[in-house]
C-alpha cells in the first residue's frame, strides 16, 4: 500500500497519475463511498472519512471497511489537520478521526509521500 498526502490543490492526484501511469478507469473517488471492487488508486479519502464520521464510524471501523479494497493500492488524501482547529464539534471530530486513520494507513504503508506545490517528498 502507498499513501499520498498533501494540502488541497497541491497536485496529489496529478502527480500519482503521472508517476504511476494510472488510467482513468483505475481511479476510484472515495467521495462516492466504498467501491464494489478493488482499484489500483483511491482518492478523496477525506470525503469518505467525513461521511463515515457522519454515520458515527470511528477510524478503526473506517479502516476495517477499507482494508478489503485498498491492500496493494495507492490512497490519496488531503491533509485536514493543519491550521486552525475548527470551533464546530463535528468538524473537530472529523479532523481527529481522519488523522487517526491516516496514522493507521501510514503505519501499514510501504511508502508515504507528501505532495506540496506538485513536488514529492518521501516520508517513508
Amino acid at each position: 500500500m502507498e499513501l499520498i498526502i498533501g494540502g488541497a490543490y497541491q497536485g496529489k492526484l496529478s502527480w500519482a497519475v503521472k508517476e504511476k501511469g494510472f488510467e482513468q478507469d483505475e481511479l476510484f473517488e472515495l467521495s462516492k463511498g466504498l467501491p464494489d471492487r478493488a482499484y489500483p488508486c483511491y482518492y478523496h479519502l477525506e470525503a469518505y472519512t467525513k461521511s463515515a464520521c457522519e454515520e458515527g464510524m470511528n477510524a478503526e471501523r473506517m479502516l476495517e471497511a477499507l482494508l478489503p479494497f485498498i491492500e496493494g493500492s495507492v490512497i490519496i488524501s488531503r491533509e485536514i489537520g493543519s491550521g486552525i482547529v475548527p470551533m464546530e464539534p463535528f468538524e473537530r471530530l472529523w479532523r481527529e478521526e481522519h488523522g487517526r486513520l491516516l496514522n493507521m494507513l501510514a503505519s501499514r504503508s510501504e511508502r508515504v509521500t507528501r505532495i506540496f506545490c506538485g513536488l514529492a517528498e518521501v516520508l517513508k
